[in-house]
């Protein structure tokens, strides 16, 4: 098999370099077990530091994809799945601007490695901030509708991308995952309460408000928590809650 052109390789390694960075910075902006946030960063850096600057075939470049890969999982996994999905959609968007560019037809062809690169990191990231989505505890109606909308966002543009890209198996394996994770979250948006905005005329305690909405107080510290009220003693006029069940 022939070698990739020198420009090839210069430009896989640049956006192995700032790959790298992407996924660091993942892996440190995550409440993650310390040895998972160090095994993380860690291998960032040997990426950044030594195999990158010692990419000089296509199969160094797919030993850079793969560590990139697993270090992404292995963060996802660890991490709640609620903070982990806000964070992977960051590092997906970020890898967008990791390949270099360039005027030059010849350039933009050569440059098509590093693309390659970028879009498997952000395949991975999509992919797995949509596993993250499936698995996290949503309160209410609402907020497994607004996981439904990122899902959706996320997808416009990049399954163009990644087909053209990767090709169409790989396009098609993230879209059943986010087609999976939809349909998942329309069944449990059936099982969840809407949230609604209660007018209570003055200020109650919490737990008169609780009673009043659901006929039970133990459920005051979840209006608590939910309106960010500092004092249980002290609602607002005006808080939010979950409907309470007919």
């Amino acid at each position: 098999m022939a070698s990739p052109p020198s420009s090839a390789i210069a430009g896989a390694a640049v956006s192995a370099v700032a790959l790298a960075d992407v996924i660091a910075g993942l892996a440190r902006g995550l409440p993650l077990p310390a040895e998972t946030s160090q095994s993380a960063v860690s291998t960032c850096r040997r990426i950044a530091g030594i195999a990158a600057p010692r990419l000089f075939t296509l199969s160094n470049a797919a030993a850079i994809a793969a560590d990139l890969i697993l270090t992404v999982q292995t963060v996802a996994r660890d991490a709640a799945p609620a903070d982990a999905s806000a964070g992977l959609y960051a590092a997906a968007a970020a890898t967008r601007s990791c390949a270099p560019t360039s005027a030059s037809p010849v350039l933009t062809q050569a440059y098509s490695l590093a693309r390659a690169l970028c879009v498997s990191v952000e395949a991975t990231c999509l992919g797995e901030a949509f596993l993250c989505e499936a698995r996290t505890d949503f309160g209410d109606r609402q907020a497994a509708s607004a996981a439904r909308d990122r899902i959706t966002a996320a997808m416009e543009g990049t399954i163009d991308r990644v087909a053209g890209t990767l090709g169409q198996p790989a396009a098609f394996v993230l879209t059943t995952a986010a087609g999976q994770t939809c349909a998942h979250l329309v069944d449990l948006s059936g099982s969840l309460q809407p949230l609604i905005r209660a007018q209570a005329g003055r200020s109650f305690p919490s737990t008169a408000l609780a009673w009043s909405l659901y006929a039970d107080p133990n459920r005051a510290p979840e209006l608590v928590a939910r309106n960010r009220v500092g004092t249980p003693f002290h609602m607002p006029a005006t808080f939010e809650a979950l409907a309470p069940k007919v």
